[in-house]
């Protein structure tokens, strides 16, 4: 009987130590959880440390942050250092070719336009001083009046202060002076880097034309939004009308073609139009025109006038008849 009595103490004694320990426990774990969540660290029960814990993590990754910024920054200076290194290199060789042909240039026209440049006068003012050797050259002054050329175009391209249109103005005056000099391949380089970046410059198509005849090219050449455009079949005159590949120009134009036993079909905005091969007469949207020439094949390849599909594609056509030259605007 005894024995029971001090069993069932025993027990009571524990279920009451069980009771009190368990409720602190869990006060413990959770204020230890919430004390975790807070700011993604772990803290402390005392709220003022945790707060001052909370804010020195948060003055470390402001500090890295702008530690990583700077670096950035630093980065970005030692770039702009290697651009302007370049810049610079590129400056000084102009300027040691403009020096170099000063030693034995003796035009005072092509001096002075040299001269210029050296001087930190306007490229612009050295490229109209230069236009007047074009009223004293003779045959013994085209190869200094080409080096006169060639060191003006350098400076051109480095000069940053002039505009895009302003630039492609001087660019065709040296052009011509390149052109007149025997340079005519380095002009014809100068006139098409004009014309990638205005694609309707006339100017520097009529000059590219007398340019192109000054080389001795002579075949035809389609230049689409200042581009010339390639063909597997080469355009040619007949009649007086430029026949050319209709799927190169068709796609250049954005307009679909297709074939149908001898019938070419061309579509683009609404506009259809419709060749026979062979045959004088056309039609553009139900209408019928008469050709001078019709559509025909070549080496495997429909070849119809151009001037016709691309004016009736609403684009713009211009021939230069020194070297059989071509520009299309849309």
């Amino acid at each position: 009987m005894r024995k029971g009595k001090k069993i069932w103490a025993w027990l009571i004694a524990w279920v009451l130590v069980f009771s009190l320990l368990v409720p602190a426990w869990a006060s413990t774990t959770s204020g230890t959880l919430e004390g975790s969540t807070q700011g993604g660290v772990s803290t402390s029960t005392d709220p003022s440390l945790t707060q001052e814990q909370y804010q020195y993590q948060e003055q470390e990754q402001e500090q890295e942050k702008e530690q990583e910024r700077e670096r950035e920054r630093e980065r970005e200076r030692e770039r702009e250092r290697k651009r302007k290194h370049v810049d610079e290199s590129v400056v000084e060789e102009v300027y040691k070719g403009i020096k170099k042909a000063l030693e034995h240039v003796k035009n005072p026209v092509a001096r002075a336009a040299l001269q210029a440049i050296l001087e930190g006068k306007s490229v612009a003012e050295a490229v109209y001083e230069a236009k007047a050797l074009l009223e004293e050259w003779k045959d013994e002054k085209k190869a200094e009046a080409g080096e006169v050329a060639e060191k003006l175009e350098a400076a051109l391209q480095i000069d940053t202060s002039l505009d895009e249109l302003t630039k492609a103005k001087l660019a065709k005056e040296v052009g011509k002076i390149l052109r007149k000099a025997g340079k005519a391949e380095k002009a014809r380089e100068l006139l098409e880097d004009i014309l990638d970046k205005i694609a309707d410059d006339d100017e520097a198509y009529q000059e590219l034309d007398k340019t192109y005849a000054a080389i001795g090219d002579l075949a035809v050449k389609v230049f689409f939004r200042g581009k010339p455009l390639r063909f597997d079949v080469a355009p040619r005159i007949q009649h007086d009308r430029v026949l050319v590949p209709i799927r190169a120009l068709a796609e250049s134009l954005g307009a679909n073609v297709s074939y149908d036993n001898g019938i070419v079909i061309i579509k683009n905005r609404g506009v259809t139009i419709i060749l026979k091969i062979g045959s004088p007469e056309a039609q553009v949207d139900g209408r019928v025109i008469t050709l001078d020439v019709p559509a025909q094949v070549v080496d495997g390849r429909t070849l119809v006038p151009l001037r016709f599909v691309s004016e009736n594609l609403n684009a713009k056509v211009k021939y230069y008849g020194e070297s059989n030259l071509v520009s299309v605007t849309d």
